[in-house]
């Protein structure tokens, strides 16, 4: 039994690196089609308490204040990029999360409910989300 053992476990290891490498390809492809993206086709989603409050290209120089309930949340787009540059909740980790400019990042701040995240173009979207 000892040889089935020894077996199992090489060809353990010969799946385990099959799925990594399996993995590894496909992030990378991901990875690839991300940048090969053009920065008009990215857009920045601003979601509080849960729905679409904006939604805006990437590529424009924007400022956004959003006043709530519970505090206000100042964003800022530019340079192709998204942040939360002024907020009054108390542990500030949406400011200090800081400057966001690739798809699939995200900044949130749970006091306020706000999420935003970078995403791709409209026709990606699904047809429950348009």
């Amino acid at each position: 039994m000892k040889g089935y053992s020894e077996l199992m476990k090489k060809n353990d290891i010969k799946i385990i690196l099959a799925v990594l490498i399996i993995a590894g390809i496909f992030y990378i492809f991901n990875q690839i089609r991300i940048n090969n993206m053009s920065r008009d086709q990215l857009y920045v989603e601003i979601n509080v308490d849960g729905e679409l409050y904006q939604r805006i290209k990437l590529s424009e120089e924007k400022e956004i204040r959003i006043d709530g309930t519970n505090g206000y949340n100042i964003i800022k787009i530019h340079d192709d990029g998204v942040e939360i540059v002024e907020s009054d909740c108390p542990d500030k980790i949406c400011v200090k999360t800081g400057f966001i400019t690739q798809v699939g990042k995200t900044i949130v701040c749970l006091p306020h409910k706000i999420y935003i995240e970078i995403v791709g173009r409209e026709d990606e979207l699904d047809a429950i989300s348009q």
